[in-house]
């Protein structure tokens, strides 16, 4: 399989609201977030307003920062 085929194995609409949820669920600021998974606020916006893709080094950082899978099963 070549890296396309793992670039397409998720959803970014699917990837933004299951990382809305846990923002919420876990009560953390979107700032917050960005801090921990070493991203720029901006890149997290854009990701999660639809005028970037998220990348799937951006996925695994966010999951590492939020302990949680945003690509998997809920």
């Amino acid at each position: 399989m070549g890296y396309a085929g793992v670039i397409g194995e998720f959803d970014d609409a699917v990837v933004a609201v299951r990382l809305r949820e846990e923002i919420a669920r876990q009560r953390i600021s979107r700032a917050g977030l960005a801090e921990a998974a070493r991203l720029s606020i901006s890149t997290l916006e854009k990701a999660l307003s639809g005028r970037r893709r998220f990348t799937l080094a951006t996925i695994v950082r966010l999951e590492e920062a939020l302990g949680a899978s945003l690509r998997g099963s809920p």
